[in-house]
């Protein structure tokens, strides 16, 4: 008990930080927006670039992420086929969206690191890699089209690749088959660009961590809804998520050890935070962004519940 709550109270205690943060109005609203996007577009790829050039790859992690992609898949298509069939339980038009999906950007990076070291971060990144790949080529794509804004798979394919994450993976993964890492860290100039890295390291998961923190904003709702969409989601993802662990780990026998929590810790996490921006019905809109904020505490429960049981 007291090496999980050794774990779970300083992740406590920077999301109060960033909490308290906001009602005394210690920073603007533009400053946390500003500091986001130092942690999307610098610390973060720099920290997956050192990890992605430095970790084992195998041909297997292919089939990886091929399986988490259907698995976010058949999440939508259950939440499309509970609004149809139980309309008075799911009146929400947008239950698939909220049903697949996990917000891993800025809540999964900042929990995982905090508690399992953000060394470890290229493990739990075999599957956001995959749902990655869901998100911009299935979940935008038919988002968009329920809102009737338009989609282009040019422009979406553009995101992808210009997406600094994905860009520092993709140059990491080329350093590393290409072997020229030891190259790099031979001379000073790739010595000193791995030593910046090494000090953003222990910044990212805490920054992250407070700024969650400072953009909780709770409002009346009906909390009964938003209960039935919370429970229903979580057993959806951790019923077809099990299957799903077991089948990777038969395929992928060698797997590192860490990635069954690894997935736990990513189908844990609430639903992508983009969902309320498609959604044109200020009254829905504003409903799913509530249920994102309570979706968010239960994350956190979730975690203490894994740690206990691990």
């Amino acid at each position: 008990m007291e090496d999980l709550l050794s774990k779970l109270l300083p992740i406590l205690l920077l999301l109060l930080i960033g909490f308290v943060s906001k009602q005394l109005k210690v920073f603007s609203d533009s400053f946390i927006e500003e500091l986001k996007g130092l942690i999307i577009k610098i610390a973060l790829p720099a920290v997956l670039f050192d990890a992605f050039s430095t970790m084992k790859l195998q041909v297997s992690y292919l089939l990886l992420f091929s399986l988490v992609f259907i698995y976010c898949i058949i999440l939508y298509g259950i939440g499309h086929g509970l609004h149809k069939f139980f309309p008075k339980v799911f009146s929400r038009y947008y239950t698939k969206g909220f049903m697949t999906g996990f917000e891993f950007g800025m809540i999964g990076v900042g929990l995982f690191g905090a508690i399992w070291g953000i060394d470890k971060l290229p493990i739990i990144m075999l599957v956001a890699f995959g749902h990655e790949l869901f998100i911009w080529f299935f979940y935008v794509l038919f988002i968009s089209k329920s809102t009737q804004k338009s989609y282009s798979l040019s422009v979406s394919l553009k995101q992808f690749i210009m997406t600094p994450t994905i860009i520092a993976i993709i140059l990491g993964i080329v350093v590393n088959l290409s072997g020229i890492y030891p190259l790099m860290n031979s001379n000073v100039i790739g010595q000193s660009l791995f030593a910046v890295v090494e000090f953003l390291k222990p910044l990212t998961s805490p920054l992250i961590l407070l700024i969650i923190g400072y953009t909780m904003v709770f409002h009346r709702t009906n909390l009964k809804e938003v209960a039935v969409y919370i429970i229903t989601r979580i057993v959806l993802v951790m019923s077809l998520g099990t299957l799903l662990v077991f089948t990777i780990i038969n395929i992928i026998p060698d797997i590192d050890p860490l990635f069954v929590q690894a997935f736990y810790a990513f189908i844990l996490l609430p639903a992508p935070y983009i969902l309320p921006l498609y959604i044109k019905n200020q009254e829905e809109s504003t409903f799913f962004t509530q249920v994102l904020v309570y979706n968010t505490v239960i994350t956190f429960i979730g975690y203490g519940v894994l740690l206990y049981i691990l």
